[in-house]
């Protein structure tokens, strides 16, 4: 992931630096390396944060047996 962080900051870092040559020269295609900058910046931030996603809770099931469905019972139990 450390490896992931350093390359978007880096690919955020050029793209600003584009967007003030590109500014001068072409105007309002300006904004195509601003919105890279803006995207490698929240890519950077993401994988700071490990792309997490909550975890999806176990539930009883019919389809379990008694005893899976008493553990995932207690395991509830003590998160609590």
């Amino acid at each position: 992931m450390t490896v992931l962080r350093i390359t978007f900051c880096i690919l955020a870092c050029i793209a600003t630096a584009a967007a003030v040559p590109v500014g001068i020269f072409f105007e309002w295609w300006c904004l195509i390396p601003i919105a890279a900058a803006f995207i490698f910046a929240f890519l950077m931030i993401a994988a700071k944060n490990g792309f997490a996603r909550p975890k999806a809770e176990t539930r009883t099931d019919f389809m379990n047996s008694d005893e899976e469905n008493e553990k995932i019972r207690n395991e509830k139990r003590e998160t609590k």
